[in-house]
Protein backbone atom coordinates (compact mmCIF):
# COMPACT_ATOMS: atom_id res chain seq x y z
CA UNK A 1 0.00 0.00 0.00
CA UNK A 2 1.23 3.68 -0.81
CA UNK A 3 1.33 5.78 2.52
CA UNK A 4 0.76 8.74 0.26
CA UNK A 5 -2.64 7.36 -0.96
CA UNK A 6 -3.89 6.35 3.00
CA UNK A 7 -5.70 8.56 5.11
CA UNK A 8 -5.52 8.87 8.84
CA UNK A 9 -8.17 6.62 10.23
CA UNK A 10 -11.09 9.05 11.96
CA UNK A 11 -13.50 5.97 13.09
CA UNK A 12 -11.10 5.07 15.58
CA UNK A 13 -12.06 4.46 19.42
CA UNK A 14 -9.70 3.38 22.64
CA UNK A 15 -6.94 5.13 24.20
CA UNK A 16 -4.37 8.00 22.45
CA UNK A 17 -1.07 8.77 23.70
CA UNK A 18 -0.69 12.69 25.45
CA UNK A 19 3.13 13.00 24.08
CA UNK A 20 6.08 13.04 21.65
CA UNK A 21 8.84 11.76 23.50
CA UNK A 22 9.94 8.93 20.98
CA UNK A 23 10.77 6.19 23.45
CA UNK A 24 7.61 6.83 24.82
CA UNK A 25 5.35 6.56 21.47
CA UNK A 26 7.51 3.13 21.01
CA UNK A 27 6.70 2.09 24.24
CA UNK A 28 2.91 2.30 24.19
CA UNK A 29 2.23 1.81 20.72
CA UNK A 30 0.67 -1.25 20.81
CA UNK A 31 -1.33 -0.91 22.50
CA UNK A 32 -2.72 2.99 21.57
CA UNK A 33 -4.94 3.83 18.74
CA UNK A 34 -3.63 7.17 18.24
CA UNK A 35 -1.26 10.63 19.13
CA UNK A 36 -1.81 13.46 20.34
CA UNK A 37 0.43 16.42 20.07
CA UNK A 38 0.60 20.39 21.00
CA UNK A 39 2.52 22.82 22.52
CA UNK A 40 3.41 22.58 25.71
CA UNK A 41 4.08 18.57 25.18
CA UNK A 42 6.92 19.69 22.67
CA UNK A 43 8.01 22.53 25.00
CA UNK A 44 8.43 20.16 27.75
CA UNK A 45 9.69 17.17 25.41
CA UNK A 46 12.88 19.56 23.74
CA UNK A 47 11.14 19.77 20.94
CA UNK A 48 12.42 22.30 18.28
CA UNK A 49 12.32 21.38 14.90
CA UNK A 50 8.65 19.91 14.78
CA UNK A 51 8.36 18.85 11.28
CA UNK A 52 11.30 16.58 11.29
CA UNK A 53 10.02 15.18 14.59
CA UNK A 54 6.97 14.04 13.63
CA UNK A 55 8.67 13.04 10.52
CA UNK A 56 10.14 10.65 12.59
CA UNK A 57 7.38 10.00 14.74
CA UNK A 58 4.97 9.37 11.60
CA UNK A 59 7.20 6.40 10.18
CA UNK A 60 7.34 4.80 13.32
CA UNK A 61 3.71 4.59 13.98
CA UNK A 62 2.94 4.06 10.02
CA UNK A 63 0.38 5.22 7.78
CA UNK A 64 -3.19 5.53 9.16
CA UNK A 65 -2.38 6.33 12.34
CA UNK A 66 -3.72 9.58 13.62
CA UNK A 67 -1.55 11.97 14.65
CA UNK A 68 -3.06 15.13 15.78
CA UNK A 69 -1.00 18.36 15.11
CA UNK A 70 -1.99 21.50 17.06
CA UNK A 71 -2.06 25.23 15.43
CA UNK A 72 0.47 26.03 17.88
CA UNK A 73 -0.96 30.00 18.44
CA UNK A 74 -4.43 31.15 18.69
CA UNK A 75 -3.33 34.66 17.94
CA UNK A 76 -2.64 33.60 14.31
CA UNK A 77 -5.12 34.83 11.12
CA UNK A 78 -7.78 32.58 9.74
CA UNK A 79 -5.52 32.65 6.59
CA UNK A 80 -2.32 31.54 8.19
CA UNK A 81 -4.26 29.27 9.93
CA UNK A 82 -5.45 27.58 7.19
CA UNK A 83 -2.20 27.76 5.58
CA UNK A 84 -0.48 26.16 8.17
CA UNK A 85 -2.72 23.43 8.39
CA UNK A 86 -2.73 22.92 4.66
CA UNK A 87 1.09 22.31 4.80
CA UNK A 88 1.29 19.76 8.03
CA UNK A 89 -1.47 17.95 6.38
CA UNK A 90 0.27 17.71 2.41
CA UNK A 91 3.59 16.94 4.43
CA UNK A 92 1.94 14.16 6.93
CA UNK A 93 -1.22 13.27 4.40
CA UNK A 94 -1.17 9.65 6.14
CA UNK A 95 -1.54 10.65 9.64
CA UNK A 96 -1.58 14.72 10.15
CA UNK A 97 -5.28 14.98 12.07
CA UNK A 98 -4.96 19.16 12.62
CA UNK A 99 -6.38 20.10 15.89
CA UNK A 100 -7.85 23.73 15.80
CA UNK A 101 -8.39 25.71 19.24
CA UNK A 102 -12.14 26.61 20.16
CA UNK A 103 -11.08 29.78 20.81
CA UNK A 104 -13.96 32.62 21.90
CA UNK A 105 -13.45 34.70 18.72
CA UNK A 106 -14.87 31.93 16.85
CA UNK A 107 -12.57 32.43 14.08
CA UNK A 108 -12.25 28.55 14.26
CA UNK A 109 -15.77 27.89 12.39
CA UNK A 110 -13.90 29.01 9.34
CA UNK A 111 -10.66 27.59 9.40
CA UNK A 112 -12.98 24.17 10.47
CA UNK A 113 -15.21 24.62 7.60
CA UNK A 114 -12.42 25.67 5.47
CA UNK A 115 -10.56 22.51 6.05
CA UNK A 116 -13.09 20.14 5.86
CA UNK A 117 -14.36 21.11 2.38
CA UNK A 118 -10.17 20.15 1.16
CA UNK A 119 -11.01 16.66 3.54
CA UNK A 120 -8.28 17.72 6.05
CA UNK A 121 -8.82 15.84 9.28
CA UNK A 122 -9.61 17.89 11.99
CA UNK A 123 -9.65 17.39 16.02
CA UNK A 124 -11.26 20.65 17.46
CA UNK A 125 -9.51 21.23 20.64
CA UNK A 126 -9.62 23.03 23.99
CA UNK A 127 -13.44 22.30 24.97
CA UNK A 128 -14.50 23.25 28.18
CA UNK A 129 -18.13 23.62 27.24
CA UNK A 130 -21.10 22.04 25.56
CA UNK A 131 -21.16 24.50 22.99
CA UNK A 132 -17.96 24.62 21.73
CA UNK A 133 -17.90 20.79 20.91
CA UNK A 134 -21.33 20.58 19.46
CA UNK A 135 -20.77 23.45 17.27
CA UNK A 136 -17.38 22.32 16.34
CA UNK A 137 -19.22 19.26 14.94
CA UNK A 138 -21.67 20.97 13.49
CA UNK A 139 -18.39 22.80 11.75
CA UNK A 140 -17.58 19.40 10.79
CA UNK A 141 -15.43 18.30 12.70
CA UNK A 142 -14.07 14.95 13.15
CA UNK A 143 -12.84 15.06 16.79
CA UNK A 144 -14.34 17.31 19.52
CA UNK A 145 -11.87 17.21 22.49
CA UNK A 146 -13.50 17.82 26.03
CA UNK A 147 -10.57 19.18 28.45
CA UNK A 148 -11.97 16.66 31.72
CA UNK A 149 -9.35 18.00 34.11
CA UNK A 150 -9.60 21.67 33.17
CA UNK A 151 -13.31 21.51 32.71
CA UNK A 152 -13.70 20.08 36.51
CA UNK A 153 -11.07 22.76 37.72
CA UNK A 154 -13.83 24.99 36.07
CA UNK A 155 -16.74 24.33 38.11
CA UNK A 156 -14.94 23.52 41.21
CA UNK A 157 -12.35 27.12 41.13
CA UNK A 158 -14.50 29.00 38.96
CA UNK A 159 -18.00 27.68 39.27
CA UNK A 160 -18.42 27.71 35.77
CA UNK A 161 -19.93 24.97 33.86
CA UNK A 162 -21.64 22.03 34.90
CA UNK A 163 -18.07 19.70 35.18
CA UNK A 164 -16.81 17.32 32.86
CA UNK A 165 -19.50 14.01 33.14
CA UNK A 166 -22.66 16.26 32.37
CA UNK A 167 -20.79 18.08 29.46
CA UNK A 168 -19.71 14.48 28.16
CA UNK A 169 -23.26 13.06 28.27
CA UNK A 170 -24.61 15.81 26.77
CA UNK A 171 -22.65 16.28 23.83
CA UNK A 172 -23.17 12.51 23.36
CA UNK A 173 -26.95 13.00 22.98
CA UNK A 174 -26.56 15.97 21.16
CA UNK A 175 -24.47 14.08 18.56
CA UNK A 176 -26.90 11.59 18.38
CA UNK A 177 -30.07 13.88 17.65
CA UNK A 178 -27.96 15.46 14.70
CA UNK A 179 -26.80 12.12 13.28
CA UNK A 180 -23.08 13.32 13.49
CA UNK A 181 -22.31 9.30 13.77
CA UNK A 182 -18.70 9.43 12.52
CA UNK A 183 -17.45 12.14 14.96
CA UNK A 184 -15.40 10.75 17.83
CA UNK A 185 -15.07 12.56 21.26
CA UNK A 186 -11.84 12.77 22.30
CA UNK A 187 -11.67 13.38 26.54
CA UNK A 188 -7.79 14.89 27.21
CA UNK A 189 -6.75 16.54 29.93
CA UNK A 190 -6.99 13.33 32.27
CA UNK A 191 -5.07 13.50 35.97
CA UNK A 192 -6.20 10.38 37.15
CA UNK A 193 -6.55 7.16 36.02
CA UNK A 194 -9.87 7.01 37.84
CA UNK A 195 -11.03 10.04 35.09
CA UNK A 196 -9.88 7.10 32.54
CA UNK A 197 -12.35 4.64 33.74
CA UNK A 198 -14.78 7.25 34.35
CA UNK A 199 -14.67 8.49 30.91
CA UNK A 200 -15.04 5.60 28.84
CA UNK A 201 -17.94 4.73 31.32
CA UNK A 202 -20.08 7.37 29.98
CA UNK A 203 -19.31 6.97 26.36
CA UNK A 204 -16.76 8.53 25.66
CA UNK A 205 -15.15 7.31 22.27
CA UNK A 206 -11.60 8.11 22.65
CA UNK A 207 -9.16 9.40 26.01
CA UNK A 208 -5.58 10.91 25.62
CA UNK A 209 -3.54 9.44 28.62
CA UNK A 210 0.11 10.31 29.30
CA UNK A 211 2.92 7.95 30.34
CA UNK A 212 2.51 9.09 33.46
CA UNK A 213 -0.98 8.02 33.90
CA UNK A 214 -1.04 4.95 31.77
CA UNK A 215 1.76 3.55 34.32
CA UNK A 216 -0.52 4.84 37.62
CA UNK A 217 -3.33 2.83 35.89
CA UNK A 218 -1.11 0.08 37.03
CA UNK A 219 -0.03 1.00 39.94
CA UNK A 220 -1.78 -0.83 42.68
CA UNK A 221 -0.99 -2.38 46.17
CA UNK A 222 -2.49 -5.80 46.18
CA UNK A 223 -1.60 -6.04 42.50
CA UNK A 224 2.00 -6.29 43.80
CA UNK A 225 1.41 -8.52 46.82
CA UNK A 226 0.02 -11.14 44.36
CA UNK A 227 2.93 -10.78 41.99
CA UNK A 228 5.25 -11.26 44.32
CA UNK A 229 2.80 -14.11 45.96
CA UNK A 230 3.24 -15.48 42.58
CA UNK A 231 6.56 -15.00 41.78
CA UNK A 232 7.81 -17.00 44.89
CA UNK A 233 5.60 -19.59 44.60
CA UNK A 234 7.15 -20.04 41.47
CA UNK A 235 11.02 -19.46 43.20
CA UNK A 236 10.14 -22.20 45.40
CA UNK A 237 8.75 -24.60 43.25
CA UNK A 238 11.69 -24.45 40.70
CA UNK A 239 13.87 -25.75 43.78
CA UNK A 240 12.52 -28.75 43.21
CA UNK A 241 14.43 -30.99 40.91
CA UNK A 242 11.44 -32.57 39.84
CA UNK A 243 9.69 -29.28 38.82
CA UNK A 244 9.28 -28.47 35.07
CA UNK A 245 7.54 -25.85 33.00
CA UNK A 246 7.10 -27.95 30.09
Amino acid sequence: MNPERTKPKANVTGHFLDSSRVSEVKRWLPVVTGLTTNPVIFQKDGVTDIPAHLENICQMVGPGFPVSVEIPYTKMTVTRMISLAEDYAARFPSNAVIKIPLTPDGKWIKVITALRKKDILVNATLGLTFSQLVLAADAGANFVSLFWGRAQESREKNSQGPGPEIILESTLAYLMTRNHNDVRIIVGSIRTAEQVRLAFSLGAHIVTVTPEVLRKSFSNRRLRETIRQFDDAYLKASQDPNFKLV
